[in-house]
């Protein structure tokens, strides 16, 4: 047994009456610690982040209802409004002592199962480093890779770090066994999204105070990526029609059209898992190439993301990058447009890891992955670089890509979503199934 004295950020399990008091109380933390139970009654699942919204609450419940436990961290006010305080673990210690905190923690409250949502969270990284070392489960929730109308739910990791095998062969022998899904479609989730992550982001700025020490992971801070999506909006509302007919003469020119996609700024996907550290990066990297090996009636067009925030200047990074390569003319920039209008038009697709690239690989359109990604994979996106990727773009085999989509679905897509009433109620059931049903040490 080695004694811990946790510092003064932590604060117990609470309950409504007492959920701002502070403690200090010492642990005992057994060594080689493990995840003990498998059935509902003898597991514990802590939340540590969750999707914007009232989702985590529905799951809790849904876990409870089969005799588990579930509880959840408080980083910020925005995890307050979203969970409530039932089951509540305060944090408000600084990002350093986090790592010993949440360790002491998965020990204290004998934790069987983590919960996150996504992986790159430095809060949530830490936690899994930790859940892993004392042998506790890992479950970690993404927005769907067959979006909209699923939710990801692995083992362990996300993206970049899933368990799904990187082997084309592998999908064409699994996908006998993989039942095709078809989901229940969801609707309306955009506003509801938005309307969860703005309110998410007002209560951590108003309740800032009583969180002082904690750390954002963004690197803009959410009052200034909220101007910026304000400031975005009115611009595409009051440019529209002078954009549309701009974008309208780019598509209807002659000679190929490739796209490009953007990610968000600051996502993970771009940070994390690609060389680039950013979106100028990647528009300097294939500009470059577009510049020196596209054919010359080829035109290049480079979409920004739809949550882009607008604090970066991609139009301008993206003018520069063109006059640099000499190809001005053929390189343009847009923030609008219809999405899959455009993929439908293109004769090539070039993105980072962007989910929306299993999208052009469903329309069957050449598509190349300069990132991590999960369908980065022989047959499905092209193999031979981003200079051949101009001249012969190589189109994805179909069957192939029905066997990945029915894997994929079967082994990491729940039917729902994390923002509406209706995605919830479909998702949080089968979600809660699922965790009760993983059982094993990571």
């Amino acid at each position: 047994m080695t004694e811990y004295t946790p510092h003064d950020g932590f604060l117990p399990r609470l309950g409504p009456e007492n959920w701002l008091a502070t403690g200090s109380a010492k642990l005992q933390i057994p060594v080689g610690h493990r995840a003990s139970g498998t059935s509902g009654s003898d597991r514990h699942f802590l939340l540590v982040t969750a999707p914007f919204g009232p989702f985590s609450r529905h799951l809790a419940a849904a876990l409870r209802d089969e005799g588990a436990r579930c509880s959840r961290v408080l980083l910020n006010g925005g995890d307050l409004i979203d969970w409530g305080v039932r089951d509540a673990a305060v944090y408000r210690g600084d990002a350093d002592a986090w790592p010993s905190w949440i360790r002491a923690h998965l020990i204290g409250e004998d934790v069987t199962d983590l919960v996150t949502h996504g992986d790159s969270n430095p809060y949530a990284t830490s936690a899994m480093r930790e859940a892993h070392r004392l042998g506790v489960r890992v479950h970690v929730f993404e927005e769907g890779y067959l979006r909209p109308h699923w939710i990801t739910l692995e083992r362990d990791g996300v993206n970049a770090h899933s368990s799904l095998p990187r082997n084309p062969e592998y999908y064409v022998r699994a996908h006998s066994a993989a039942a095709s899904r078809r989901p229940v479609e969801i609707s309306g989730i955009g506003p509801a999204a938005v309307s969860n992550i703005s309110l998410y982001h007002f209560l951590a700025f108003a309740l800032g105070p009583l969180f002082a020490r904690y750390k954002s992971p963004y690197a803009h801070s959410p009052p200034r990526q909220a101007t910026g999506h304000v400031r975005r909006l009115a611009a595409q509302v009051l440019q529209r029609r002078r954009r549309t007919e701009a974008l309208t003469r780019i598509i209807d020119a002659p000679g190929p059209l490739f796209l490009a996609l953007l990610q968000r700024p600051g996502d993970s996907q771009l940070v994390r898992h690609s060389r680039f550290g950013g979106c100028d990066s990647f528009i300097d990297c294939v500009v470059d190439s577009f510049g020196a090996h596209a054919p010359a009636n080829a035109r290049l067009l480079i979409k920004s993301h739809p949550l882009d925030h607008g604090l970066e200047p991609h139009a301008r990074d993206v003018a520069a990058a063109a006059a640099r390569a000499g190809v001005a003319d053929r390189v343009f920039f847009t923030d609008d447009g219809c999405f899959l209008s455009l993929v439908r038009r293109a004769d090539g697709i070039v993105s980072v890891n962007s989910t929306a690239g299993l999208a052009t690989l469903e329309l069957g359109r050449p598509t190349l992955a300069l990132g991590q990604a999960i369908y980065d994979l022989p047959g499905l996106t092209h193999q031979s670089g981003l200079d051949t990727f101009w001249s012969v773009p190589e189109a994805p085999d179909r069957d192939l890509f029905e066997a990945f989509r029915a894997v994929v679905a079967a082994r990491t897509q729940v039917n729902g979503a994390f923002s509406t009433r209706r995605g919830i109620a479909l998702a949080a059931p089968e979600a809660a199934r699922r965790l009760l049903a993983a059982t094993g040490e990571t």
